[in-house]
């Protein structure tokens, strides 16, 4: 990874880390037609993808674009309801940029 890009990576993940008060115990990336999970979670603080510095935005119907932070069954779940792809014309590190993120909060 270049310098810029896992600054950015640092730099979200230590603002996530201020908004979610316990480290996830699993992290579900959420495709079409699975969003009403994410709204199942007891607790859940949920943020938009836009608020989220550095975060990309998927284009694509049926990805509501935030990121979910809640329990099930006792476990503490970090669900994101959409996801940048590679076929909307985003390079690699822009579709792994999220999982590069999760990988920092420790999940």
């Amino acid at each position: 990874m270049t310098g810029d890009y896992y600054e950015k990576v640092e730099q979200t993940a230590a603002l996530l880390r201020g908004r979610i008060d316990r480290v996830p115990d699993v992290a579900i990336v959420l495709g079409s037609g699975l969003g009403d999970f994410a709204e199942g979670l007891e607790g859940a603080v949920t943020t938009p993808y836009g608020d989220i510095p550095n975060w990309p935005a998927s284009a694509v119907i049926g990805h509501a674009g935030k990121l979910v932070v809640g329990s099930l069954a006792g476990k503490t779940v970090l669900a994101l309801s959409g996801r940048a792809h590679f076929y909307e014309g985003h390079d690699l590190r822009t579709v792994t940029f999220a999982t590069r993120v999760m990988g920092l909060l420790g999940v």
